[in-house]
Order: C-alpha cells, then structure tokens, then sequence
C-alpha cells in the first residue's frame, strides 16, 4: 500500500474515519442552525469528549487517546468541513487550553483537572487577547505577580473563546497568558 500523506498511518485512517462519521451524523445536521443562532452546542461538544476527541493528544495514562499533532489536524479538518465555528470552540478547547495543559501542568494538576476537560464536562479555553494588543504577546499588558504560592493577576483579556458557553453559562478552566517578569 502506497504512502498517504493525509493518513500516515491505520491508526490516522481509522481517526479519519470516526470524526468524518461523526461529522456527518451529529455536527453537520445541526451546523447551520447553531451558527445562526450563535449558540454553542453544549450536548454536542460533550459527544466529542465521549467519542475521546478532546484528549486526542493527551497521553492514555493521563486519560487522552495518546495521539500526535497529525491526529489533531486530522480532527480539526474534519469538523471544519462542516461547521468552523464548532472547530474552533474544539480548537480553543482541545488544543490551546488542554494540550498546553497537559504539557505544562504538574502532576497534581494533571490528575485534579484533566479528567474533566478531557471528557466535556468542563469546557475550556484560552485568555490571550487584550484591548489594544489583540493576539499580541509582546503588547501584552497583564501581568501575573507571585504573592505565597498564587499568583496575583492584573490586566484585562477580551474575545476568549468557550468564555461564555451560553446567556448563563461560563467556561469552567482557562489557561491567562500574563507577563510574569518586567520588560
């Protein structure tokens, strides 16, 4: 069997091939109506944490499917083909909060917060953006100063996906961008 740029590997193939099914069952039937409306689909967003979606590249023993960077462009192509502005809340989700997570986190954090985000029932994002610098980060105003063992956040942060999940709902685990040292 020849090489297949797009599907390196079975394991990428058969990846594919589950997102693409569920693409076509569940996000696109709904895509249309749910960009009108600018709701974030909540129930559907959950499926893509049961069908392991949003740990794809988080290792199995932290309760991810283990998988590499082809694997999440795989995911993300194919549920741009039908609804972006879904693909991005699983991007934000996913990819900028819990990858960056997963690598960066302890071990006591690892265990106490990706149980839930990988499996939807927290919804997760990213505050980059700020008033005047947009995905600037060299413009970045906030700032994160250690007081103890926490740190004390001061700036303003804007357009952060999963934010707001609904009129009522807020984004449960996010990850601040701050500058932690003086220029």
């Amino acid at each position: 069997m020849p090489f297949d740029l797009y599907n390196p590997t079975d394991e990428h193939s058969m990846l594919r091939r589950t997102v693409r099914d569920f693409v076509t069952r569940e996000v696109e039937p709904q895509a249309i109506a749910s960009d009108r409306a600018e709701k974030f689909n909540l129930p559907l967003f959950r499926r893509a944490g049961e069908l392991g979606l949003l740990g794809l590249t988080v290792s199995a023993d932290d309760g991810g499917a283990g998988l590499d960077a082809t694997a999440a462009v795989i995911a993300h192509e194919e549920l741009a083909a039908s609804d972006p502005g879904f693909t991005l809340a699983y991007l934000a989700h996913s990819m900028l909060f819990t990858n960056n997570f997963f690598v960066n986190a302890s071990e006591e954090q690892r265990r106490r917060i990706l149980p839930k985000v990988v499996s939807g029932e927290w919804i997760a994002g990213m505050c980059m953006s700020e008033p005047g610098a947009g995905t600037d980060v060299l413009g970045m105003k906030t700032t994160a100063k250690r007081e103890g063992d926490k740190y004390l956040l001061d700036g303003r942060k804007m357009w952060i996906t999963n934010g707001c999940v609904d009129d009522h709902t807020l984004g449960d685990c996010f990850l601040v961008y701050a500058r932690t040292a003086e220029r």
